[in-house]
């Protein structure tokens, strides 16, 4: 007997093509979603319900469009699953990839810094200069992030960040963090999370790729808590979902009556 993924993965295979990017190798691509779902008992209780089923779909669409692996091991990309649904997120490994795909990137890297390592940054209008030197023991305290991107015309661009600033931003911009932190990735890899904001907020200010900036775009207003909420009619088929998501209503998660979420701000730290 087929499990609810194998049954899900047939219904909706198909559809998924309409959004991938040009490189998009699907078999690859499932058999990731494969792995992904196998080791999340959440994603496995999640896909057993209609409402499960439509959110793994919305979420599925976005990720054909990036075209990262699903596979957990990779870091390149993730499902999540919060109160019988599911969301996409890109992750710091698969915004990297992303930037060297351009074409454009001669290297691009993300860090912890320690209160007891060498930390330098001059920025300039010609380009920013850093120096990072770790320490060899005794590194101390997470100081802050930072996050550096070398163009193949020279030019390198430096972001920094103290780590009471992520903490803020966490705090202000995460709806699943505002509530239910347990259940929030920045609850299980704080430092993760971190790297890969930096690594957005670079990008916001440096024109790569139009698939890196839809990532970044697209996974800012995940993170803000908007998502479609898409209940699926009874025999409801998968070009018929994909038109009722494609309509323009969003709509923000709602928090517990003791809790509300921020409105989405334009310019997401």
């Amino acid at each position: 007997m087929k499990n609810e993924l194998q049954l899900f993965i047939e219904k909706f295979q198909k559809p998924l093509q309409d959004y991938a990017i040009a490189k998009y190798r699907q078999k690859d691509f499932l058999a990731s979603l494969k792995i992904c779902v196998m080791e999340s008992k959440s994603l496995q209780e999640a896909i057993k319900t209609p409402n499960g089923q439509s959110s793994l779909f919305a979420a599925l669409r976005y990720a054909a469009t990036t075209g990262l692996s699903l596979n957990p091991q990779e870091g390149k990309a993730a499902l999540i699953a919060y109160d019988g649904k599911i969301q996409y997120q890109i992750m710091k490994n698969g915004i990297i990839e992303l930037a060297m795909k351009s074409g454009k990137v001669e290297f691009v890297t993300a860090d912890v810094v320690h209160e007891n390592d060498i930390f330098e940054l001059e920025k300039s209008g010609s380009g920013d200069k850093y120096k990072f030197v770790p320490a060899r023991k005794n590194r101390g305290n997470v100081d802050g992030y930072y996050a550096a991107v070398k163009m193949k015309n020279g030019v390198t661009h430096v972001m920094y960040a103290e780590k009471k600033e992520i903490e803020e931003h966490a705090k202000k911009y995460s709806s699943l963090f505002k509530i239910k932190p347990q259940a929030s990735p920045w609850s299980n890899s704080f430092d993760g999370m971190a790297l890969k904001t930096m690594l957005k907020k670079l990008f916001r200010n440096i024109t790569i790729s139009p698939e890196l900036t839809s990532a970044v775009g697209g996974d800012d207003e995940i993170e803000s808590g908007f998502e479609r909420d898409i209940t699926p009619e009874p025999g409801m088929s998968a070009a018929e979902l994909s038109e009722k998501l494609d309509e323009p209503e969003k709509k923000p998660i709602e928090a517990k009556p003791d809790q509300k979420t921020e409105k989405k701000e334009k310019d997401i730290f």
